[in-house]
């Protein structure tokens, strides 16, 4: 059973909210793949926390050894080849050993250490040690604040176009989506039917 107390579930109810206002396609806002790619988490783990299934969980030193080879995986040096443990070591100013044992599962690296090592990697800090909800959340809360950027383009429109400082609205539409089309009026000269 999946808790409500869950940190995903928040935003996903948000973003939930935000797709239903705005009539934008669930599928694309909600793509796994993208969601995968910045959390770590394999695509079936996005897909049940995404569905409020329980996600799968795998004890500490194996999700950071995991997250760590999805990293070497998937973030690749300049000229397109993996980190090597001795990169990764130098970064983290640690032993190629170390990380060696890190990423069999056998150390776990403290908060400092896997702080140095998303660094290397450019991802957020938490990616290696967020639990499967905290990292989907950050994922989806991000998608929020991106999809919630998109709705205002109109008012940015309206204020470069006719060099305003600020609007201010008095009985606002109640949605993004009410408030996007309202803008879309405004900037396109069309007039306002009721």
């Amino acid at each position: 059973m999946i808790d409500e107390a869950d940190p995903h579930l928040r935003s996903l109810r948000l973003l939930e909210e935000l797709i239903g206002e705005a009539d934008l396609d669930r599928d694309a806002v909600l793509d796994p793949v993208p969601l995968s790619m910045s959390t770590g988490l394999p695509v079936t783990a996005v897909r049940a926390g995404l569905a409020r299934r329980p996600m799968p969980q795998t004890d500490f030193q194996r999700q950071v050894a995991q997250r760590l080879a999805f990293l070497r995986e998937t973030r690749l040096r300049a000229d397109g080849g993996q980190y090597t443990q001795a990169e990764i070591a130098d970064g983290a100013d640690v032993t190629p050993q170390w990380v060696g044992e890190l990423l069999k599962g056998r150390k776990v690296p403290s908060l400092e250490l896997a702080s140095r090592i998303e660094d290397l990697f450019k991802v957020p800090r938490g990616f290696l040690t967020a639990t499967a909800s905290q990292a989907l959340g950050r994922a989806l809360e991000e998608r929020l604040a991106h999809e919630q950027a998109r709705q205002l383009t109109g008012l940015r429109e309206l204020k470069e176009r006719f060099q305003l400082r600020s609007v201010a609205f008095r009985g606002a539409p109640e949605t993004l989506a009410a408030m996007q089309d309202l803008l879309n009026l405004i900037v396109e000269d069309q007039p306002l039917t009721t």
